[in-house]
């Protein structure tokens, strides 16, 4: 309702309003009203002139909403419940008119948009959802064309903390999502409230989508190997965002590795068969395993592992005259290796590998043999994942861990191991939040929602250390929200509007007037017009066509012919 209306310069909402009171105007003075807008609940009845002040203060909301919902139309008796909307295609659903009380009358009346067009940012997200607090940090941002026509040089703008950190302009196609990158330095001083934007006219409430940028903890990685002077551990230990710990296979902490956020098996002879259930716990859980095989172990271990898993796999070993395979270069669009190469060379000099370890139908290949066999795959197993290294780390078996590659490969499949303890943004749409719950010492407390002075309880649960809660259906307002347990801070939130309302396009009077039935006598459709029309148009169907004005003129005409006729006589 925030586009502009077809008939005049005003907005669709004023156009409603108006239209709305001219509706006041038709019924007697005695006449109560119930004003009902998607935001909240319809009030109690109110006087005329109580509804015309209502539907002044009415302001924009982006929440869906069933108009013949009766909970908004609770009058009883033959009530006339009017609609005024521009009905739009992606939130007005057809079916909502089978919902109509037989009992009322329903007007809808349609307000025509001035044009379809509108660009608003879809979403955004991080290049890897490790935030970096001093590094170097990349975000992706959808930028949404809904019109029909190309546009060109849109500014869209990063601003974190009230600071512009980075702009750009892009050019954007027609009814599609066009992707842009921008990089950025978190800094210092904890979590960050962040928003996109960009610039557009008439309707503004979805130029700006908001999210919150917590910077990551330390990644924890659990390494299980003998090797007591592993490469996994110098490479990993080097970078202070990492924290490696490594455990011989006789003295595994398995509480430790469960918590930590990435697991390594790294050349395990033998895989007891406590590991094997942790590891199939762990990814079950949503966790992210790196299996790298031995050169030589107990086969039917490694065969009972992947069974638990659900992995089409199998562990053949190495023997030492084993032949190496060149691996393949990896490919230039391959999203894995995105920013890796500064100047990509698709004939560069790549490390040979046996192979050791063989799989099919993994929902990732990064890496592969120059025969097309796999060398390094990711397995999506429900919400965790599962790596496969078809070689051991030995550099008699394997030269990757002394290749450029291996350091930027390891790094990416530690990071993508980690995930944020909450999303960037939620959805005002509805559906559920969880984080992290706050460990209290009383096991008593409600959490709120607050937005300067409103405030919010949601329906809310714990379940397995987490805070879980549905969006309050009366929360409409996007931004930022400060999340509350017993009225002190635990985190900030970040909400936007549901994309629905950023599609303008809108079904016409005779559309739906296509979705009644032949027994919907009761529900009318009006056409585009003004408000006089629309008034004119119910006065005719319901009072009738008014001709005691016409009754009158023809009384003084022949009152006027009757004197005429008598000063002539």
């Amino acid at each position: 309702m925030q586009n502009m209306y077809a008939e005049e310069d005003l907005s669709l909402l004023t156009a409603a309003v108006d239209q709305a009171k001219a509706v006041t105007r038709l019924f007697p003075a005695s006449t109560s009203y119930q004003i009902a807008v998607p935001s909240k609940s319809a009030v109690s009845f109110i006087s005329g002139a109580e509804a015309s002040s209502t539907l002044d203060d009415l302001d924009y909301t982006a929440k869906d909403w069933n108009p013949f919902n009766n909970s908004y139309t609770s009058a009883t008796g033959a009530a006339h419940v009017f609609v005024f909307s521009d009905f739009q295609k992606r939130s007005f659903q057809p079916g909502f008119l089978s919902k109509a009380d037989s009992t009322k009358q329903y007007h809808l009346v349609p307000l025509k948009p001035g044009t379809f067009a509108n660009v608003f940012v879809d979403s955004v997200y991080l290049e890897d959802e490790f935030v970096r607090p001093s590094g170097d940090n990349i975000l992706h941002i959808r930028v949404y064309n809904a019109g029909n026509e190309p546009v060109e040089d849109c500014p869209v703008r990063l601003i974190i903390d009230d600071r512009q950190v980075a702009t750009l302009s892009i050019d954007l196609a027609p009814l599609q999502a066009t992707e842009a990158t921008l990089g950025f330095a978190l800094g210092e001083g904890g979590t960050k409230k962040a928003y996109v934007s960009v610039e557009d006219y008439p309707v503004e409430f979805d130029n700006t989508f908001h999210f919150v940028l917590a910077p990551s903890k330390q990644l924890s990685i659990a390494e299980v190997t003998e090797d007591t002077n592993s490469p996994l551990q110098r490479l990993y230990n080097n970078e202070t965002f990492f924290k490696a710990t490594r455990y011989g296979t006789g003295s595994i902490d398995y509480a430790r590795l469960s918590a930590a956020d990435v697991l390594i098996l790294n050349g395990v002879k033998d895989i007891s068969a406590a590991l094997a259930s942790t590891v199939s716990t762990y990814v079950k859980a949503g966790g992210s395993v790196l299996v790298i095989p031995p050169a030589d172990g107990d086969k039917s271990s490694y065969t009972s592992l992947f069974q638990t898993l659900g992995l089409p796999a199998s562990f053949t070993a190495s023997s030492g005259n084993a032949v190496k395979t060149a691996l393949m270069a990896p490919g230039k669009d391959n999203p894995f290796f995105r920013n890796t190469f500064s100047d990509y060379d698709p004939k560069m000099k790549m490390p040979a590998a046996v192979r050791s370890m063989a799989w099919s139908r993994s929902s990732e290949d990064i890496l592969k043999y120059r025969g097309g066999a796999p060398f390094l795959s990711r397995f999506e197993k429900g919400e965790g994942q599962v790596y496969l290294m078809a070689a051991p780390l030995d550099e008699e078996y394997n030269e990757l861990p002394s290749h450029a590659l291996f350091v930027p490969v390891m790094y990416k499949l530690a990071i993508r191991g980690y995930k944020q303890e909450q999303q960037l943004a939620y959805s005002l749409a509805g559906g559920s939040v969880s984080i992290p719950a706050v460990q209290t010492t009383t096991r008593e407390g409600i959490y709120k929602l607050a937005k300067d002075s409103a405030e919010y309880i949601p329906e809310q649960q714990m379940r397995g250390g987490r805070l879980i809660f549905n969006v309050p259906a009366d929360m409409s307002e996007a931004g930022f929200y400060e999340l509350r347990l017993n009225d002190k801070p635990v985190t900030t939130l970040a909400f936007n509007y549901d994309k629905k309302e950023s599609f303008l396009e809108s079904y016409t009077p005779d559309e739906l007037r296509s979705f009644l039935t032949s027994g919907q006598s009761n529900v009318h459709v009006y056409d585009y017009s003004d408000e006089f029309s629309v008034k004119g148009e119910f006065e005719k169907r319901y009072f009738g066509v008014k001709l005691w004005k016409y009754c009158l003129i023809l009384c003084l005409f022949f009152l006027m012919a009757e004197i005429a006729l008598i000063r002539l006589l």
